[in-house]
């Protein structure tokens, strides 16, 4: 071999070792993608009909039992019959049979089948895709009010009535909630706008007002006072 061809191959050995050893990568085809997996039931519901279900399959009735009641028995005309049909035109895939105990109960032959039968319904059936409603939950809560305005009694105040006679000592409110009388110890009995705390007219009397008192009614409007 030729001192040439061993430097060559001196080299190759050295490149084999390096990408061994993990110092060198070989170089990749610049078209190469990476793989992503592919979601295929995180797509949005659409409007289309859905598919057809798996159907279910049906629930185990008195006939399979293995100690039946008489009537669920065959006679032998029905057994005969039975098994003179084709198995595609058989109402059902057995017969009812009677034992006297569970533990000479044979081992179903037809187990396998029916599994295999029901895993290709199964697996030919699509998934069902359900409409998923896009609604904030948030809006779902009710808009409680702030406890500060559950309190019995108001704890600041709305409007101001200046009395410029004596000390009011008793008022009353209407029944449409529009109106207030006040009486004081001069006698002045005075009514006044609620939603702006406005004097509208005054009468006077010749004592003190012991109390007054608005009418409860809705379809008339008075008021009386004792004095």
């Amino acid at each position: 071999m030729s001192s040439a061809c061993r430097l060559l191959l001196y080299k190759v050995l050295k490149i084999v070792r390096a990408i061994r050893q993990g110092r060198i990568f070989p170089s990749k085809p610049k078209n190469a993608s990476k793989f992503a997996p592919y979601a295929i039931w995180s797509e949005p519901s659409t409007s289309h009909p859905p598919p057809l279900a798996a159907p279910k399959p049906h629930l185990p009735t008195n006939a399979e039992s293995y100690n039946p009641p008489q009537e669920y028995l065959p006679t032998d005309e029905e057994r005969q019959a039975w098994e003179n049909l084709d198995p595609e035109d058989r109402e059902r895939d057995y017969l009812p049979q009677k034992y006297s105990s569970l533990r000479i109960v044979p081992a179903y032959d037809s187990f396998i089948k029916e599994r295999f039968n029901r895993q290709l319904d199964l697996y030919l059936a699509p998934r069902v895709q359900r409409v998923k409603l896009n609604i904030d939950p948030n809006t779902l809560i009710p808009k409680l009010p702030s406890p500060n305005t559950l309190k019995p009694f108001p704890n600041y105040r709305s409007i101001c009535f200046r009395h410029s006679h004596g000390r009011a000592r008793c008022v009353s409110l209407s029944p449409d909630g529009a109106w207030v009388i006040s009486g004081d110890d001069e006698g002045v009995v005075s009514i006044w706008e609620l939603t702006v705390g406005r004097e509208i007219k005054q009468w006077k009397f010749g004592s003190k007002i012991g109390a007054l008192s608005w009418c409860p009614r809705t379809d008339i409007s008075y008021f009386v006072v004792a004095v």
